[in-house]
């Protein structure tokens, strides 16, 4: 993988967007960060913008309203283009840090790497540089 220059947080929690937000802020004032607040709006915002602000990085929050983070992966899948997926890096986010959501995600092509609730910005920095270095 490349450098990282755009990253997509899809979690239902505005909290931790924020916190998420600013710890890769800080690790990097010009990454550009943008916001889903469930899967179904992760899925529309890459539909409409994958070509002109592909994330490199998804972090994806397993369990939300609407569209969780395990529909978002198949509808991910299906809809979303191999020469795409190939460039981005999709980490599941879960506050239940247990071996069968860790097992479930990692059996899942599209996914790279999980990590536990709450996030830091050492944890950002190590996802980065395991990613993206």
């Amino acid at each position: 993988m490349g450098k990282l220059k755009t990253v997509l947080l899809v979690d239902d929690d505005d909290t931790t967007n924020f916190l998420n937000k600013f710890f890769l802020n800080q690790l990097d004032k010009n990454l550009e960060v943008n916001i889903a607040l469930n899967g179904r709006e992760a899925m529309e915002f890459l539909m409409l913008n994958a070509k002109d602000i592909l994330p490199c990085l998804i972090v994806l929050d397993t369990n939300m309203p609407v569209m969780d983070g395990w529909e978002f992966l198949k509808s991910f899948d299906q809809k979303i283009g191999d020469e795409i997926k190939k460039k981005t890096v999709v980490v599941m986010m879960t506050a239940v840090d247990t071996d069968a959501v860790v097992t479930r995600a990692l059996s899942d092509p599209n996914v790279s790497d999980t990590a536990q609730k709450p996030l830091s910005d050492i944890k950002f920095k190590n996802l980065i540089k395991k990613h993206f270095s």
